[in-house]
């Protein structure tokens, strides 16, 4: 399969179709190498600092243990190191998106996909980041349940949604469930830029785990 430029690459993809995981593995693992350089100058993806700002304004313990799901090549790890929080794990579908991940300060790798259930026990983890993972053709609303899963009772999650899929894919009406069931309290529920140079917004959210 040739890589394509940016969005380009997730013109196949279907959460309908059984094969879709396969087909976001292959999707990242043709893209890796030049992910990054398309990020920052296709893309204008900004989507990484904003989030960990976001986390950053409640969660002051540099301690804190921390899992960052669709990781990716790291971009949200590199900028969790900059801030000053050193223990954080990842966790993407793609090994060749972990493997430039690697260096980027993480404690763990893990291989796995939102789709499914994760190599993670329960009650794990201080707070969970999830960047870039709800956007066209790669996961549903049904991955906040394992999101709540991992983190314990009190964490934080803190996620983004890319505008084109927040109503579509049932985001707005679970993110108000959640709330409503119990399972999370909405601490901050936002719209600003995700994609600048393809002119796309995206919703940014932090919420505590009951």
């Amino acid at each position: 399969m040739s890589r394509k430029e940016g969005l380009k690459n997730y013109e196949d993809l279907d959460l309908n179709d059984t094969k879709n995981d396969h087909r976001l593995a292959e999707v990242y693992r043709d893209w890796a190498k030049k992910y990054d350089y398309d990020n920052d100058n296709v893309l204008g993806t900004v989507s990484q600092p904003k989030s960990v700002n976001l986390l950053s304004t409640k969660l002051k313990d540099k301690t804190a243990k921390i899992i960052d799901v669709g990781c990716g090549t790291g971009l949200v790890g590199k900028n969790l190191k900059a801030l000053g929080f050193f223990y954080f794990d990842g966790i993407d579908i793609s090994e060749d998106m972990l493997a430039i991940a690697k260096p980027r300060g993480y404690t763990n790798l893990f291989l796995g996909s939102l789709n499914k259930q994760l190599p993670v026990l329960d009650n794990t983890y201080d707070s969970a980041m999830c960047v870039g993972v709800f956007t066209h053709g790669h996961v549903s609303s049904d991955g906040f349940n394992e999101l709540c899963r991992i983190v314990k009772p009190g964490g934080y999650l803190c996620f983004t949604i890319n505008e084109g899929v927040f109503q579509e894919y049932g985001f707005e009406e679970t993110i108000k469930e959640f709330e409503v069931n119990n399972k999370w309290r909405v601490v901050s529920l936002y719209k600003d830029d995700y994609m600048t140079l393809e002119n796309v917004k995206g919703y940014y959210c932090l919420t505590t785990v009951n």
